[in-house]
């Protein structure tokens, strides 16, 4: 189980690397000075939501819970995370069009990630199926 929760953690921080790498890549062509500080904080925050995101995704494992249970304690946590780390270290500005239009964009972004991963998993149950069918 540990080794487990230490692949998806790190799972996690490759995913937040792939962003901020990109994030940083538009900052340079831009000949932007950023101090270290910032990029700093700006790394850290989003390692910790990498690493949220890899072990949350154990909540789609606890079969005592319905596929709309999982979904939504899943999505409530990960606001409930988000927010205060992105307002915190300024993603999202602390006022109230920019914390709805941030709301909206999560949830946007969240939905489509969600939509993928249903459609890959249909895609592997649907795979597997017809293997099972094909061999009796």
């Amino acid at each position: 189980m540990a080794s487990e929760i230490f692949k998806r953690i790190m799972l996690g921080f490759g995913c937040s690397a792939i962003i901020m790498l990109a994030i940083l890549t538009g900052l340079m062509m831009k000949d932007a000075v950023v101090p270290a500080k910032i990029i700093w904080e700006n790394l850290l925050a989003s390692m910790g939501i990498g690493a949220y995101f890899g072990v949350a995704s154990f909540i789609f494992q606890y079969d005592r819970w319905s596929p709309l249970k999982q979904l939504v304690i899943h999505f409530l946590l990960s606001v409930a995370l988000y927010f205060p780390i992105s307002i915190g270290v300024g993603w999202i500005p602390l006022k109230p069009l920019a914390i709805v239009l941030g709301l909206i964009m999560f949830i946007v972004t969240y939905s489509i990630f969600w939509l993928g991963f249903r459609y890959y998993f249909k895609k592997q149950a649907e795979a597997l199926n017809a293997s099972v069918q094909k061999d009796r």
